[in-house]
């Protein structure tokens, strides 16, 4: 009970996911059912369970967190930043809000826990697990943010957090060069502003991150993700990710092969489909032929990352107007 109540006392009682929430909650029962701990837990249960049309229902936990930093970076991209100024200052200062501030309490590796301070989880601040992606995000939403008008955006948040945040990426990196969720196992212009922080540490850890890619990704050129929408998602992180340490269609066989991949998918509307949860190892499409809007959009992106603009516009052009045309039917919609 000692282990448990020191995660949920460094978690706020929101603990990892549902499932740690649950089992964590009856432990706290057993112990006292008229206790402060299994109180505790159950003023938190709104983070995870609502009433539906047909039910109770419980989601994994939210994601306030990553869905504020990649929608942030949709924005900043439209270039709109005179006329959503305002949005714009309000996800900025929830990432600065959401940004974890310490280490888990006491001697944390004796409970073993990892580092989290500069972290961001995938909800929100009081939650306090590091998450490599959503930390990466928020860093690189910051960063671009830091070059922006403060008086549009807000003040930028001081290089001793951002440092802190880079600090926490690098020691998730695991001996293979791959990168984990929550622990250990060419440059843009927004890092050159911090040039110094590490800079040989951050050298190693993309050169090893790139060879990662390179040696999981598969013959077909896909890669492959444990979360359920498993060969379009990943293969558009994965091309983003090669794009930032500067690979490219020309001097990146992975980049080739990835690009070659998505491209024998695209339908003949011009968008993507893959059926969601299903972890069978291999692609498997959505029945009929329509496509998923969503899904098209990462493939979109991947290949925008791939550089297939330079080369090959047509299949991007495709992609783009199946996603206008959709837009305007969603528009038209009473």
């Amino acid at each position: 009970m000692k282990h448990i109540h020191y995660e949920d006392e460094n978690s706020r009682y929101i603990n990892v996911a549902c499932v740690e929430k649950v089992l964590c909650m009856l432990a706290c029962w057993v112990e006292d059912p008229y206790g402060d701990y299994f109180k505790k837990h159950l003023a938190r249960l709104p983070e995870y369970i609502w009433i539906g049309e047909d039910g109770m229902k419980m989601q994994t936990f939210g994601s306030q967190l990553w869905d504020t930093s990649l929608g942030l970076e949709a924005l900043l991209a439209c270039k709109l930043t005179d006329e959503i100024g305002p949005t714009l200052m309000k996800g900025h200062d929830y990432l600065n809000k959401s940004q974890v501030r310490d280490n888990p309490s006491g001697d944390f590796r004796s409970m073993y826990r990892h580092i989290c301070k500069g972290s961001c989880t995938f909800s929100d601040r009081d939650q306090g697990w590091q998450v490599s992606d959503c930390t990466a995000e928020s860093l690189k939403c910051c960063l671009l943010l830091s070059v922006m008008p403060p008086e549009i955006v807000g003040g930028k948040i001081e290089s001793e957090r951002l440092y802190d945040a880079i600090n926490v990426l690098l020691s998730l990196q695991s001996k293979n060069g791959g990168i984990s969720a929550w622990e250990p196992a060419g440059t843009s212009k927004w890092l050159e502003l911090h040039p110094g922080h590490r800079k040989q540490d951050i050298e190693n850890f993309i050169r090893k991150a790139v060879q990662y890619f390179e040696d999981i990704q598969r013959p077909d050129g896909s890669w492959y993700g444990n979360w359920g929408i498993c060969f379009t998602y990943v293969t558009w992180f994965a091309l983003r990710g090669l794009a930032a340490a500067g690979k490219t269609y020309h001097n990146c066989l992975a980049v080739r092969k990835a690009a070659d991949f998505l491209l024998k998918l695209q339908l003949d509307d011009g968008g993507w489909r893959e059926l969601s949860f299903i972890l069978s190892q291999k692609f498997t499409p959505l029945e009929g032929n329509r496509s998923n809007l969503v899904q098209t959009t990462w493939t979109l992106m991947g290949l925008i990352h791939s550089g297939l603009a330079e080369r090959d516009p047509t299949p991007l052009h495709q992609a783009a107007k199946l996603l206008i045309n959709s837009q305007k039917k969603l528009l038209e919609l009473p």
